[in-house]
């Protein structure tokens, strides 16, 4: 079995933060004076790069500023925060059996540090974030750098996404991409190469 492993995406993937994702965002668009409709699509994609697709036409410094305040916004609200139905007892199984896997996620170290613990996760080690890597998903990047990580080439594993920015960088990384379907359904997920309704489905789909 160790010829396999798992990268798992954290928000929407094994925690759900939604709301709490939410009211920061809509916090921060009021705040920086960005139209609701201009965020739609941006799940998946680590907020400094969203805020760079947003604020195209403002300086350096102002971006920096954002920068820090949506961290800060998402990072000083857990309220609501909780981990996806069967994620704990998966990673469990996970660890009994001694399948290598990491979580490779578009949250800072501080974001994914503060959301697992809300959630009552625990964020491994090696787990890579937006701190790790040059460019983040929908880059293939963070997930090459998973499967390094855990020992293993990219196509030995399996990228476990919800959103499409997540689902296009494993599957150019080279990742076998399962999406779990809890933030998108599969006409936006067109991608993956299964669609999972429960994190309980992973493990015999992939060693079946």
């Amino acid at each position: 079995m160790s010829h396999i492993g798992f990268l798992f995406d954290l928000d929407g993937t094994l925690v759900n933060s939604k709301p709490a994702v939410e009211r920061a965002w809509i916090q921060l668009a009021k705040e920086a004076q960005i139209p609701f409709e201009k965020m739609v699509g941006l799940h998946g994609i680590p907020g400094e790069q969203s805020l760079r697709m947003l604020m195209k036409d403002r300086d350096e410094a102002e971006i920096m500023n954002w920068v820090q305040r949506i961290e800060y916004l998402e990072m000083s609200d857990t309220d609501g925060i909780t981990a996806i139905n069967g994620a704990k007892e998966l990673l469990t199984e996970l660890n009994d059996k001694e399948i290598p896997w990491t979580i490779v996620t578009s949250c800072t170290i501080p974001l994914a540090q503060s959301r697992v613990k809300a959630a009552g996760i625990q964020l491994p080690h090696h787990a890579v974030t937006f701190d790790d890597v040059e460019l983040g998903k929908p880059h293939p990047e963070p997930f090459i750098l998973g499967a390094k990580r855990i020992g293993l080439n990219p196509n030995q594993c399996w990228a476990i996404e919800d959103a499409p920015a997540g689902v296009k960088s494993g599957k150019t990384a080279g990742c076998t991409v399962a999406a779990v379907l809890t933030s998108h359904d599969q006409t936006q997920l067109i991608e993956a190469d299964h669609f999972l309704n429960h994190l309980d489905e992973l493990l015999p789909l992939a060693f079946n």
